[in-house]
């Protein structure tokens, strides 16, 4: 039997400065792989593909305020 909403025990929340630093780190991370990406492209396919250089620059953030929500 499933126990009432009120009953379930909540989610313990990380420190803020764990939150943070991981918040950072997914960003960075995701920047990381898609200039990876970019440069990968760049060097087999002999050109850039420009309309990637603004989603390479928007999705980290994306990413990590999607990753930060998780605990709020």
């Amino acid at each position: 039997m499933k126990p009432s909403p009120a009953q379930e025990p909540k989610r313990k929340r990380p420190p803020t400065w764990v939150l943070n630093t991981l918040t950072a780190l997914v960003g960075v991370l995701t920047l990381a792989l898609g200039v990876g990406w970019l440069i990968r492209s760049w060097i087999v396919d002999m050109e850039i593909p420009y309309f990637a250089i603004p989603l390479v620059m928007c999705v980290p953030v994306i990413v990590a305020v999607a990753f930060r929500n998780f605990w709020d």
